[in-house]
């Protein structure tokens, strides 16, 4: 009887001249699957590279990792938030498939996750960007939410978003995978939906049913998860062989890195290729100055701690010649000749440089005391 009383109302509103309602189409998960090419260099990753890189999950093997990444409601999470499109990429052979998962109804994501929970059973390491704080527990709880939680798989995670932003963070800035793409793998992405904009595309295909609206989204999505495989293969390679890197600025935030992990004797070799001179009046000079300066102010730590006092003399040395942090170089060198080689008036000399280059006068006259108080003992 309703539904008659509908189809009367639809009419009175067709003959009124009013358009009717669009036709609700039929709830159920929208299915899209991929081929692309895959990169041979996949099965050739570097474990030096992946363990600097932070995988500690054993042996990683690609071909057993699924590569994903997520399009929701919401941008910060929370209960509310939903994964409406899941995007699961695997090696197959010589290709790479993606496969997306999209519901067009709210009352869909059971069937999603099932769908989901049926890929993730064949893999144990999942390749994110930003999944360990984003995406991987956001469908935990959406696998919770749907009373799925049994089928949820703990793959280990090789998250690259933290590797990438200690590679590049500090020439970029911004480490978004969009800027990564065009600055770092020089991939180039045309008319690409902003991520940003997603949600409310989604919304407005849930008002108006138009599909023609998640085009955009189901493309941007499967650019992301291609994205992974070719960043991950020059995230190890750069971490697996970082003296090959030729901006000053990825091999000093390399060399951080690597000192960061203890690996003092390769980070100190980066930290001294980071300060070489570049060639005068060139934009890289001008660029590189800063952090070469930086870079011989991490290599004199390292020797320091090492016990190399001869060394850190003579880093301590050319920094000054290069006008690199004179105060904070002339108040070491100080130190230096004080406490390790007991020459208390070449130690003054260099307290009193210090002050010139305006250091701390306070802590400069506390040292500049206690060394005349030496020189005369002697």
């Amino acid at each position: 009887m309703a539904s008659g009383l509908r189809a009367r109302l639809n009419a009175m509103k067709a003959a009124s001249g009013q358009a009717a309602p669009p036709p609700k189409r039929s709830a159920g998960v929208l299915v899209k699957s991929s081929r692309l090419p895959l990169d041979p260099a996949i099965d050739a990753l570097d474990p030096v590279g992946l363990r600097r890189m932070g995988w500690t999950a054993g042996r990683f093997d690609p071909r057993r990792c699924l590569f994903m990444d997520t399009e929701t409601t919401g941008l910060s999470g929370g209960a509310g938030t939903v994964a409406f499109l899941v995007g699961a990429g695997y090696c197959d052979g010589d290709g790479f498939v993606v496969e997306q998962y999209l519901m067009r109804e709210y009352a869909d994501e059971p069937e999603l996750i099932h769908r989901l929970a049926d890929r993730m059973e064949g893999f144990d390491h999942v390749c994110t960007f930003n999944g360990r704080n984003f995406d991987m527990p956001l469908l935990e709880s959406r696998f919770t939410m749907c009373r799925m939680r049994h089928r949820w798989r703990d793959l280990d995670d090789l998250d690259l978003l933290y590797p990438a932003r200690r590679a590049w963070k500090l020439r970029l800035g911004s480490c978004r995978l969009a800027n990564i793409e065009t600055e770092i793998l020089g991939l180039e992405r045309h008319g690409d939906l902003p991520g940003s904009e997603v949600p409310g595309r989604y919304f407005e295909f849930l008002k108006t049913r138009d599909e023609s609206l998640l085009t955009d989204i189901i493309d941007h999505n499967r650019q992301d998860i291609a994205t992974l495989v070719t960043l991950l293969i020059r995230l190890c390679a750069v971490n697996a062989r970082p003296e090959r890197l030729t901006d000053q600025r990825d091999l000093f935030s390399m060399g951080r890195s690597l000192e960061r992990q203890g690996e003092w004797k390769p980070a100190r070799e980066l930290y001294h290729i980071a300060a070489l001179p570049r060639p005068r009046g060139t934009l890289q000079a001008l660029v590189g100055e800063r952090v070469a300066g930086q870079a011989n102010w991490r290599q004199y730590h390292l020797l320091r701690r090492s016990g190399d006092v001869d060394g850190a003399i003579r880093v301590l040395t050319q920094m000054l010649q290069r006008r690199q942090m004179p105060a904070e170089a002339c108040v070491a060198l100080a130190k230096l000749y004080e406490h390790k080689v007991r020459d208390y008036r070449q130690a003054l000399e260099y307290a009193e440089q210090a002050r010139r280059y305006g250091a701390d006068p306070e802590q400069i006259d506390k040292r500049a005391a206690r060394l005349r108080g030496k020189l005369e003992d002697r």
